[in-house]
């Protein structure tokens, strides 16, 4: 049974790693990576989106990455969480601890908000290029979690993607701030199927299989 490294126990891997050269994912071929970095966005002070009715961004994501993270070592992976409860990390640490694990990747997990109601659908980020085909095959399996818009597959430059020398992805879950798509957001049910989708995503990329 895998247990969650402490930050400072991540943090004090960064240095070492630095000092030995860690070999990156971005420079191996599919199915090399056995360990998965799963953050939780937000937290402690900073809420994230605030939904129409229920919990914040912050607990539906830290609910969600360690559905995740179940998930991920019922399928034989090793899993680090950047944060495994309601407290701040800040950008840089968040990459930091991704930094001191290697041969990984990295999956952040969120919810979208906008400031109408008719926002809605899934959609997952990346930056670099190696990330690609990883954000691809999990937003592939996202959109078949619930019955919602595929936003699709986009290229940005988000701190955690850019700062991030493993192959990094952000996962945009859906919309606190659309009625519909909040209802199934708030259930745990729903948080379930798409924690299940990501996992199954992260599966077929170590596979090296395309969406």
């Amino acid at each position: 049974m895998f247990r969650h490294l402490r930050l400072s126990a991540c943090l004090a891997l960064l240095a070492g790693c630095a000092g030995a050269g860690c070999s990156s994912y971005g420079t191996l071929g599919a199915g090399s990576f056995g360990t998965v970095v799963v953050d939780a966005g937000h937290g402690g002070h900073d809420n994230g989106g605030r939904p129409r009715a229920g919990r914040y961004e912050k607990d539906l994501a830290l609910d969600t990455a360690k559905r995740l993270a179940s998930s991920l070592r019922r399928k034989g992976f090793r899993v680090i969480m950047t944060r495994n409860g309601d407290y701040f990390i800040t950008l840089g640490q968040r990459v930091a601890v991704s930094h001191a694990t290697p041969d990984s990747i990295f999956v952040s997990v969120h919810y979208n908000w906008d400031r109408g109601s008719s926002g809605h659908g899934v959609e997952t980020y990346y930056y670099l290029p190696r990330a690609a085909r990883l954000a691809a095959n999990v937003n592939g399996q996202l959109a078949r979690a619930y019955a919602t818009r595929n936003r699709g597959v986009k290229q940005r430059g988000f701190y955690v993607l850019r700062k991030n020398r493993r192959p990094a992805i952000l996962v945009e879950g859906g919309f606190v701030s659309n009625p519909s798509e909040n209802a199934v957001l708030q259930s745990a049910s729903g948080r379930q199927r798409i924690a299940d989708a990501i996992a199954r995503g992260i599966a077929a990329e170590r596979q090296g299989r395309s969406p």
